[in-house]
């Protein structure tokens, strides 16, 4: 979370999905980005045919101020398709995670409710998300949903165990950026989809300057995030994924022959050793001298590997001149994603209705109101706004079809069980050395007992 809080704090224009990625019952407030995409008027999917619904469906968020306004318009456009149907918001910045448990357990949750991917795994064993499933078939509501609107890897992330609880609010996958002005000058060839494991090294080594008296004044590339923390699971999966790798066996039962595969510890090893043997990564020491810069935008980073989220500010930014790329692959291409979602409460009084706005806001018209602040998974909505083809965009785009599913949806125990300890083994070796399969196993046994307990 405090990585959260200072990520917040340096790059306001996309807290609304780096939220997402918090581990807390208690997200990050957000705020509305700095620009937004122009707004469309293309339907996601086909309009659904108008039902008598009526009643209050209430809307829980933790978003505020600006960020509300994809809501309001959501609303509005949905009161013109249903005007039998009431949508009461109800807005909880602080406290938010706090308030949704007491309604839990009180059977007064509101009927649609926003959800942080740290939180999915958890609700979904307390059994307040109502499946999907049926409604998307039709066999409950009054319309059913094609889901081949939806790009397959971000629909699939709303699923645990094979079981859709959640539509997709925004997202964020990881991403490189790229300095074109250092580039040129140290005579490298920006990055290309083709990119691998060994080009990003070879580049990184070249754009990093040192000066006479032998401190680095530019680093090669930073990462796995903006805010100059090396030990953030979420950016580093990908390098594990593009290995071969795994942390967590896909039932959330067992990380003994995961997290300390020879896959997994190779790609960690070459991850590592980007700070420790390469020397062309800066850092938590080296960011936090430089009073909490951002080191890309200020010329002290050639490379960066985060989210989406400062990239409304880059383009901007008219001093600077950079490009982006999808990551570059190891064995094979991955990805991973912080991302936010909405849920049915499984006891709402008022199920068909509430259906009918979580499907508007997760497929259709409502859609488009939350696609002008953040990524969108819906494709059309995507195309009509020109995503796919963008140059800064596009290659974000591509990588879509790389994300893997959350290891933190596999079991509620995840944060406590394995990436608790997990984090603290990683940070022991940066400060400490050792040997990296030996320290996972360690982490990888102590896991399996507690996944037990």
């Amino acid at each position: 979370m405090k990585k959260l809080l200072f990520a917040l704090s340096m790059l306001v224009i996309a807290s609304m999905i780096l939220a997402a990625c918090a581990p807390t019952t208690t997200p990050v407030p957000t705020q509305a980005p700095a620009t937004a995409v122009p707004a469309t008027q293309v339907p996601a999917t086909e309009v659904p045919t108008v039902p008598q619904l009526s009643g209050t469906v209430r809307v829980g968020s933790w978003d505020s101020a600006d960020a509300l306004t994809p809501f309001n318009n959501a609303i509005a456009s949905f009161k013109v398709a249903y005007p039998g149907v009431t949508v009461q918001l109800e807005d909880v910045p602080t406290g938010y995670g706090d308030k949704l448990l007491a309604e839990f357990a009180s059977g007064t949750a509101p009927d649609v409710f926003q959800v942080g991917d740290g939180d999915v795994a958890k609700f979904a064993v307390q059994g307040v998300f109502e499946p999907l499933d049926p409604y998307i078939a039709g066999t409950k509501g009054n319309d059913p949903l094609d889901t081949s609107v939806f790009y397959p890897a971000i629909a699939d992330i709303g699923k645990v165990n094979g079981t859709t609880y959640l539509l997709s609010k925004d997202y964020s996958p990881l991403m490189l950026y790229y300095n074109k002005k250092f580039f040129d000058a140290a005579g490298v060839a920006y990055p290309t989809a083709n990119w691998t494991w060994t080009d990003l090294l070879n580049a990184a080594q070249k754009l990093t300057i040192t000066d006479a008296s032998g401190k680095i004044s530019q680093w090669g590339i930073q990462l796995p995030d903006g805010w100059g923390d090396p030990l953030w699971t979420r950016g580093i999966l990908p390098i594990i994924y593009q290995n071969g790798g795994d942390i967590i066996s896909p039932d959330g039962k067992t990380v003994t022959g995961y997290l300390n595969s020879d896959a997994t510890v190779q790609a960690l090893q070459w991850y590592t050793d980007l700070f420790l043997k390469s020397k062309v990564a800066p850092s938590k020491a080296d960011v936090a001298a430089l009073s909490g810069q951002d080191l890309f935008q200020t010329g002290k980073a050639a490379m960066l590997w985060t989210g989406v989220w400062p990239l409304g500010g880059y383009i901007k930014d008219t001093t600077m001149n950079f490009g982006t790329a999808q990551l570059p692959m190891g064995k094979q291409r991955a990805n991973s994603i912080c991302w936010a979602g909405f849920a049915m409460y499984s006891k709402s009084q008022n199920k068909d209705a509430a259906w009918a706005f979580l499907r508007w806001i997760g497929a259709d018209q409502g859609a488009q109101a939350f696609a002008d602040y953040a990524l969108t998974a819906v494709k059309a909505i995507a195309d009509s706004q020109g995503k796919t083809t963008d140059p800064y965009y596009g290659p974000v785009m591509a990588d879509l079809a790389n994300v893997h599913p959350l290891p933190d949806f596999t079991t509620m125990k995840f944060n406590d069980c394995l990436n608790t300890p997990f984090m603290a083994a990683l940070e022991g070796y940066f400060a400490n050395g050792g040997d990296l399969k030996t320290i996972m196993t360690g982490v990888a046994t102590a896991a399996d007992t507690c996944l037990s307990k």
